[in-house]
């Protein structure tokens, strides 16, 4: 890792101190290859210059000694190869060269990868395949599933989609004309262009009670194909739903009665997937409840209109696995938690 200004006598009988330092001369400062996989450990949990130097702030290095340039060039480094994987130095004493990368034919052959420009890149149904599971499952375990291994496609390309999943990376996206004639008169699209995908101020008040589900789901509510849309366009949905003031905008619009039909036995369905869900997240938080939060809990299931919701008492106690005894013995003491 190269420094434009040579470091001095001084700085150099500070660094070569380290444990961290593998070697360090006038123009060159190389950091231990245990370090270096620490380092970019950290480094992909916020891939800044600002976590690589909190980081070696942390382990006693000091910022202004080692200089921008030696960070940067760390940073080039885990971009282009990923995860340090070789290098001899006095920590381990052993040498590993770097994982050999597949050739852009093999990558095609896997059917993962289609020819663009000079090079290769992931087909859109492999991105859109990820995308449905992400970050529950990561991108690396996609690829292994596929029989391929993610040190030797290459980091930068892993990377690169992470980024864009993650929404922090724009690329040229594209509407094809089939499926603009799709959803040119769909009741809840605003715009839809080979370039725009605009929806309609209702689609935001109506789906945002759903918004902690997947954003393919939730526009499948509204018989939207989230396949049909680039990935970013989702990611931006998804964004402006987040942020949603449902007060704030109230939009009547005039929608065929089967359509809302079919929109409403499918909002009824992502409601019941909810409700589940909050039970469930009840159900495994419960254990870890102070007395006054079950007593609070239990004074909530006791004011629900049970008819209205077709949730008796026994069937909610059931979901979050609370005994009935536990139950009425918690409303019936009034030092409960006290």
């Amino acid at each position: 890792m190269s420094k434009n200004k040579r470091f001095t006598k001084d700085e150099i009988d500070v660094l070569s101190k380290s444990p961290y330092v593998k070697n360090i001369r006038e123009n060159r400062l190389t950091f231990t290859y245990e370090f270096r996989c620490i380092l970019y450990d950290e480094w992909v949990k916020n891939p800044s210059i600002t976590q690589i130097r909190k980081f070696l702030e942390l382990y006693g290095f000091d910022y202004t000694m080692i200089g921008y340039n030696v960070l940067r060039d760390i940073i080039k480094n885990f971009k282009r190869n990923g995860r340090p994987s070789g290098g001899m130095n006095k920590i381990f004493g052993t040498s590993n060269s770097l994982h050999a990368r597949y050739d852009d034919e093999f990558l095609i052959d896997s059917g993962i990868f289609i020819k663009s420009g000079r090079g290769v890149r992931f087909t859109s149904e492999f991105i859109d395949q990820v995308y449905k599971e992400y970050p529950k499952v990561s991108i690396e375990s996609k690829l292994e599933s596929c029989g391929l291994d993610p040190n030797r496609v290459g980091y930068p390309r892993i990377y690169d989609l992470k980024r864009l999943f993650d929404g922090k990376k724009s690329v040229k996206e594209n509407i094809s004309v089939n499926i603009i004639n799709k959803y040119i008169n769909h009741p809840y699209v605003l715009r839809c262009t080979y370039k725009q995908f605009c929806l309609k101020f209702c689609f935001y008040n109506e789906a945002s009670r759903f918004k902690e589900l997947p954003i393919d789901e939730v526009l499948g509510i509204f018989e939207i194909n989230g396949s049909d849309l680039p990935v970013g366009m989702r990611n931006r949905i998804q964004y402006k739903l987040n942020n949603w003031n449902v007060e704030s905008l109230s939009v009547s619009d005039e929608i065929d009665s089967d359509f809302k039909l079919r929109v409403q036995y499918n909002k009824m369905r992502a409601l019941e997937k909810l409700s589940l869900m909050y039970f469930n997240r009840l159900r495994n938080n419960l254990p870890h409840y102070t007395f006054e939060q079950k007593k609070v809990l239990c004074m909530w299931i006791k004011e629900l209109p049970h008819d209205r919701y077709d949730y008796s008492v026994q069937s909610i106690l059931k979901k979050i696995r609370l005994s009935r005894s536990s139950y009425y013995s918690i409303l019936s003491n009034d030092n409960y938690g006290m």
